[in-house]
């Protein structure tokens, strides 16, 4: 006869069980918890994400790539690309923003069609009306999902704080002309994981809509349900310590003041989305990061005034900040300036092992 498991075997059994943490999905890999039907929307979603269009099937006139995934491609689909866009507006001091819609908006598309080449046009040009141009890395799109859960007056309770200090830290929320809190974008110019693209008439083949609503839905799906990079775990003992030593620092340093560790989502009615904390490692308002930084203004945020970058996924990049201009993670710290300068002077000011322990807890994330 079988023995039967004595009571400290089945409490011992249930401890293991309890302390098993969930399996992050790996990179490019949808969120947990989806349900059968979401799933299905993000693997439907990836194929449009992942699809190559023609000038026949409505690529153009005016482009900067032929799929989603030729930007958002590395080292897997929904990453960063090496491309870099041209965005265009006119400012007009104090505070009028010109995004310049009825010149073509602020993105500058690069490539054309041959049917538009036939007529002489190679890329779009730089409106007249423009007072700057800005260049534009390709961000990961690791999360957004989460980001676009996150309620807007959680990112709102983020604006009273900064200041509180007293070291000139002033961020605030952008928004989008019909008024909603933006989040996307390094202007934070955009609300909402929502897309469109026009073109002048009588120079495209295809007819409209060139990609139909269900297309846009499936695109959106993939987005929404990407799942945020993994952590990055050391298992090497002196990796572990300092990357224990930099996140010290990076509280320290004040850091952590405006790249936020973590926002929560509010309610929604897919499991996978509903109250996750996410470790986006940003603010999501809009700082002044000093004249030498500054391009163009887009809605409220002024030229000088960014978003706090998204550092999820960070160790995944290959060139820094939002025009990609910095090739190392400590070039783009040391060229902070405006608000982040204080934070930034005692990070140039710390000993050489203390700012390899910071760089080195930057790339757990």
């Amino acid at each position: 006869m079988r023995a039967k498991p004595t009571l400290a075997v089945l409490l011992l059994s249930l401890l293991l069980c309890a302390c098993k943490s969930p399996k992050q999905p790996n990179l490019g890999e949808p969120l947990a918890d989806l349900s059968r039907a979401e799933r299905a929307q993000f693997e439907e979603g990836k194929k449009v994400f992942e699809r190559v269009f023609t000038p026949q099937d409505g690529l153009g006139p005016l482009f900067n790539a032929n799929s989603c995934a030729q930007c958002h491609e590395a080292p897997v689909v929904g990453g960063v690309g090496d491309e870099i866009e041209i965005h265009a507006t006119r400012f007009v001091a104090p505070n009028s923003c010109d995004p310049l819609f009825d010149q073509g908006g602020p993105v500058i598309q690069q490539n054309a069609t041959p049917l538009l080449q036939a007529k002489g046009i190679m890329k779009e040009q730089i409106p007249p009306g423009a007072t700057a141009q800005a260049h534009r890395s390709t961000p990961p799109l690791f999360g957004f999902g989460l980001v676009d859960a996150i309620p807007e007056a959680t990112i709102l309770s983020h604006e009273p704080r900064h200041g509180a200090k007293g070291e000139g830290i002033a961020g605030h929320a952008n928004r989008t002309i019909d008024g909603r809190v933006g989040r996307f974008g390094r202007k934070a110019a955009v609300a909402a994981l929502s897309d469109f693209n026009a073109g002048p008439p009588g120079t495209d083949p295809a007819p409209d809509p060139e990609i139909t609503v269900e297309d846009i839905e499936k695109v959106t799906a993939f987005t929404r349900f990407l799942a945020p990079p993994p952590q990055q775990i050391f298992t090497n003992h002196t990796d572990l310590h300092l990357a224990r030593r930099g996140r010290k620092l990076f509280a320290h340093l004040d850091c952590v003041v405006c790249h936020l560790p973590k926002m929560n989502t509010g309610p929604s009615t897919s499991k996978a989305l509903h109250r996750k904390t996410l470790a986006l490692y940003s603010d999501l308002m809009v700082h002044d990061m000093g004249s030498a930084l500054a391009d163009i203004c887009l809605e409220q945020a002024h030229p000088s005034e960014f978003r706090t970058e998204m550092l999820m996924g960070l160790r995944f990049r290959e060139q820094f900040l939002h025009d990609g201009s910095a090739k190392t993670v400590q070039e783009a710290i040391e060229r902070h300036d405006g608000e982040a300068r204080n934070s930034r002077d005692r990070f140039k000011a710390l000993t050489e092992k203390d700012k390899q322990a910071l760089l080195k807890f930057l790339e757990t994330i």
